[in-house]
């Protein structure tokens, strides 16, 4: 791997500059009156939810991941490649509205604001839901233009896979295990699915990007999955932890909420100083994944650094 790469100082500043290009690429792209028209309630809940604030860690590991495979960076950086990233993003955006709803989470904040139903009404919310899961699949087919068939292919699976067999089962496992015991292994499983499975599949997105049939290369995609697993896992473990140790406005949400509704958590099982461990452990075998790949640069190993800064 080579050695050129910003400065770990450096990584919330790299982060925030490619959170700013998908900020402002998201706002471009959901403000086109040709694609986004009638009902306004709809269009202006979606704009509500997807431009509120948010850290943008899927989009930045998608575009992290397509840099350290070529020569693209920000300046660089496609159509096709922000569509990809945005959609990630839009994914996200989608799990969390339906994540807040009554009838789930039922968390009255997100992102330091009021709730999409709250802010607008519970059946608003669950049609904006409905209409960011598909959207990507039209975005991705329909208006990248440089990407090829296969290309395109790798990333739709992804995204449908990632929704339809990991993100919904993982929320109806975690709605089940309320006010119950539970193991360890299968609090790992729902997290696999609720959380790891879109950070990985960011990752993946990313590699697919590549024009350097990185699609067929399948001990690098092997790697890479390990690593997008790997600090997924560690990124809810972290949430699990702050959770009971940040107050609401640094979270952003409801702070002390699972404790509060006796949900089960790394902490509640293990403790906070053996949650952390088990995060500390997960993002250096992720970054041992890393090591086994050809890249050109660290950032994807600063990224893994970063996700565990956010405790220590």
């Amino acid at each position: 791997m080579s050695t050129k790469s910003i400065p770990t100082a450096d990584i919330q500043l790299y982060i925030n500059t490619k959170k700013k290009l998908l900020d402002n690429f998201l706002e471009d792209l959901l403000n086109n009156p040709n694609l986004f028209k009638e009902p306004q309630e709809l269009w202006d809940a979606i704009r509500y939810s997807l431009l509120n604030g948010g850290k943008r860690l899927r989009g930045v590991l998608c575009l992290t991941t397509l840099e350290s495979l070529t020569n693209k960076n920000n300046d660089s950086f496609d159509t096709d490649d922000l569509l990809t990233a945005a959609s990630l993003e839009i994914i996200h955006a989608m799990s969390l509205i339906h994540d807040d709803l009554p009838s789930m989470d039922d968390d009255d904040l997100r992102r330091g604001k009021p709730s999409c139903h709250k802010a607008f009404s519970e059946s608003t919310a669950i049609l904006a839901g409905d209409a960011m899961l598909t959207l990507p699949f039209y975005l991705i087919s329909k208006q990248c233009t440089k990407l090829s068939d296969t290309q395109k292919l790798s990333i739709i699976q992804t995204l449908s896979f990632t929704t339809s067999f990991a993100l919904v089962p993982g929320q109806i496992m975690d709605l089940a295990i309320k006010e119950k015991n539970i193991e360890l292994n299968k609090l790992e499983k729902i997290y696999a699915n609720k959380t790891a499975e879109l950070i990985k599949a960011s990752i993946l997105c990313g590699a697919y990007l590549s024009p350097n049939n990185i699609p067929q290369a399948k001990e690098t995609i092997n790697y890479l999955s390990n690593y997008g697993s790997k600090i997924g896992l560690a990124f809810q473990i972290i949430d699990d932890i702050l959770d009971e140790t940040s107050d609401t406005k640094t979270l952003g949400k409801t702070s002390g909420k699972d404790k509060l509704q006796n949900k089960p958590t790394y902490p509640m099982l293990l403790g906070i100083d053996n949650s952390r461990k088990i995060a500390n452990e997960l993002i250096n075998d992720a970054s041992s994944d890393l090591n086994k790949v050809n890249l050109k640069s660290q950032n994807l190993q600063f990224l893994a650094q970063f996700i565990l800064n956010r405790i220590n």
